[in-house]
């Protein structure tokens, strides 16, 4: 792990050098660098990657006051510059990650190969926004034993609960999260629209959605899909905070969807259709 100061913020960030595929990989909101070590175990040993605790999450600089999703895009932009991991690159991100990847791929197409957006969160519906900045406030302002559980509780439901542990250390986690810094993130939610930036992702672009995800469901990725046509909507047995859930399929969609025209939906019907690929009672996604 490293630190490293860029757009007037502290970050941390792991690169993982390599001489394959480059890849750059964004957490959830409430999630660092830890959300993508069991995907990393289990991608090719030359994949060249790096990621990093956003501002505000992990062991990067806090956030005080507010912030915006570009604010996010300039600190990727600018530690990715300052290391030298040049593009294009394989892009994915998770939920408010795959927010900031998409923003990112819009403003800077010619950096990114392939787009795998996981639960994006493109924005919020204007009759839930004053409602998402008041449990932003009640966040920031009371820590993370209140909304903050219940937002967790909803996102990792019991049917995802397969390995006990796995649930108590990442739930531990996210209550271990600056709870100023997650109101922020949560509050820039009521603030984000990302359905002009849509048309302009690579033509090698999949949003994907966790069957169990109660706050992104597939019927929403389907309908943001159906903004672009070069975007593919795949729906997986998994649920909101993929990385965690179904970590071994994440590896293999980072892997395979830039190797060749093979569909996201053909990679995942190979995958799913071992049995040793399915976990729990529920038969989701490893």
């Amino acid at each position: 792990m490293n630190w490293i100061e860029v757009n007037g913020v502290g970050l941390r960030y792991c690169h993982r050098l390599g001489t394959g595929r480059r890849m750059v990989l964004i957490h959830e909101m409430g999630g660092s660098i830890e959300s993508w070590l069991r995907v990393i175990e289990h991608l090719p040993g030359d994949a060249n990657l790096i990621c990093h605790d956003m501002r505000g999450a992990g062991l990067s600089e806090k956030i005080v006051e507010t912030c915006n999703i570009d604010n996010h895009v300039d600190d990727l932009r600018e530690l990715l510059k300052a290391v030298n991991f040049g593009g294009p690159v394989v892009l994915a991100g998770i939920a408010v990650g795959a927010a900031v990847a998409i923003r990112f791929a819009s403003r800077f197409p010619s950096d990114v190969s392939h787009l795998i957006a996981m639960a994006p969160a493109c924005g919020v519906p204007a009759q839930t926004r004053a409602a998402t900045r008041q449990r932003a406030r009640n966040i920031a302002s009371q820590g993370m034993r209140g909304d903050g559980a219940a937002l967790f509780e909803r996102a990792f439901p019991q049917v995802l609960r397969t390995d006990t542990e796995l649930y108590a250390a990442y739930r531990s986690r996210w209550l271990a999260t600056d709870s100023r810094s997650l109101g922020a993130l949560y509050g820039m939610l009521a603030e984000v629209d990302l359905t002009a930036d849509l048309p302009q992702l690579p033509n090698r672009t999949v949003f994907v959605a966790g069957e169990h995800d109660p706050l992104r469901t597939p019927a929403e990725i389907d309908r943001l899909a159906a903004l672009a046509p070069q975007i593919e909507a795949l729906h997986i047995s998994s649920g909101h905070f993929m990385s965690i859930h179904s970590p071994r399929f994440v590896a293999r969609l980072l892997d395979a969807y830039p190797m060749d025209a093979a569909s996201a939906a053909s990679i995942y019907e190979s995958f799913f259709a071992q049995p040793d690929n399915r976990v729990g009672d529920s038969g989701h996604a490893a």
